[in-house]
């Protein structure tokens, strides 16, 4: 059997190794996220279009003017639902390489510095988000660890990787990482908006 390289933090983790020293498997699974589409409102399309105005040819650049406000506006219209932490260090478990940077961490609690419980982790990419399972996957299992670390377990942790355009969901239930077998697009902000509150609901 090869032998897998050994990640250093959380962007070096691969599936193969999520499973082999985590004991996570994985699957492909519909997660039937959607139960009603969500409408944006005006600043959302206007802020949108705004930014499509610079080059968003970077992580950080599909960051700033894709995803967050995306956020800003999930986050208007639950406003007691959660909070959101954007490339804050997120070290859990640094002895097994459970350590690194979160693009984005979603929070049930409203405080200044990351607290439990954590309910989700989104991956901004500029390449292929299959290429990505493996370090959100890692992340949404050191939130959980973090979670219980603090006395505040969650059973599922939900999870998405994107490059700001197509979006891929995953969710972590027990000892599976299961990736969403259907995707969601920026060009149909209502169905993307709907998957996210059904996130954000499950946690209420």
């Amino acid at each position: 059997m090869k032998k897998l390289k050994q990640p250093r933090s959380y962007s070096d983790f691969t599936l193969e190794y999520l499973q082999e020293h985590l004991g996570i498997s994985n699957a492909k699974k519909a997660l039937r996220l959607l139960n009603h589409g969500v409408e944006p409102t005006d600043w959302l399309i206007n802020t949108l279009e705004k930014g499509n105005l610079a080059p968003i040819n970077t992580e950080k650049a599909r960051s700033e003017l894709l995803i967050t406000p995306i956020l800003l506006e999930m986050l208007s219209r639950n406003p007691h639902s959660f909070y959101y932490f954007s490339g804050n260090t997120f070290d859990v478990d640094p002895e097994r390489f459970l350590k690194g940077r979160c693009d984005f961490l979603l929070t049930k609690k409203q405080t200044l510095n990351i607290s439990a419980p954590i309910m989700a982790v989104f991956e901004a990419k500029d390449d292929n988000v299959d290429n990505w399972y493996g370090q959100c996957g890692a992340e949404m299992y050191a939130a959980r660890l973090f979670n219980e670390q603090k006395n505040e377990p969650f059973r599922i942790i939900h999870g998405a990787v994107t490059d700001g355009y197509e979006w891929v969901f995953l969710r972590l239930e027990e000892s599976m990482l299961l990736v969403d077998s259907e995707r969601y697009y920026l060009r149909n902000l209502a169905e993307l908006l709907g998957v996210f509150q059904t996130v954000i609901d499950f946690y209420q």
